[in-house]
């Protein structure tokens, strides 16, 4: 039985160094495995992540070795014993590494910006927008700034440089007016 517990250990220990190597140089990709959603007394959502995944396997086995041998080695009489100790090690094991790749996802990003995020945000004409013309303006947008085309909302205003402006929509430009203008409507409005 110590054979079999200690080929477990090599194996797996071996296939998780290999690959944890491989996802850290960039050549493992996601490991895609079984979802679990786990629940409340009401069916609320408490936890959902992948807990039987390809580097959570090779944990199980290389943890349920490990135990299950040094359990052996250190006179356990039963290989029952020491059987189930192993499995629940390397379960607890398994839900450790499914929890650590969990809350890596969610520290990731891509970093892409919309135009459409812009929407609601003041800016600052960068280049003057002429009536019927396109201009430039600097938004920031999840900060960070950015400059944007942009055109007036009202298409016979002219914005200069320097000029606050809200954006009011986005399409394959902004499309913006003078917090003047803005101002002005919601005193009517009211």
């Amino acid at each position: 039985m110590e054979k079999v517990f200690l080929g477990c250990a090599i194996v797996g220990g071996g296939l998780f160094l290999l690959r944890s190597l491989m996802m850290l140089s960039g050549l493992g990709g996601d490991d895609n495995g079984l979802d679990v959603d786990v629940t409340d007394s009401h069916g609320a959502p408490i936890a959902d992540f992948k807990m039987v995944t390809l580097h959570g396997l090779t944990a199980f086995f290389f943890m349920f070795g490990l135990v299950g041998f040094l359990m052996l080695r250190n006179d356990t009489k039963s290989a029952w014993l020491a059987g189930s100790v192993a499995m629940i090690a390397g379960f607890v094991t398994m839900f450790v590494i499914a929890k650590i790749f969990h809350a890596s996802r969610k520290l990731s990003s891509d970093g892409t910006i919309y135009p459409a995020d812009a929407i609601g945000q003041i800016g600052t004409i960068y280049l003057t927008i002429r009536p019927g013309q396109v201009g430039k303006v600097q938004v920031t947008v999840r900060d960070a700034l950015k400059i944007f085309d942009a055109r007036a909302h009202d298409e016979t205003a002219e914005i200069k440089t320097g000029e606050s402006v809200r954006v009011v929509e986005a399409a394959e430009m902004l499309v913006v007016e003078s917090l003047q203008i803005s101002n002005t409507h919601q005193q009517i409005e009211q």
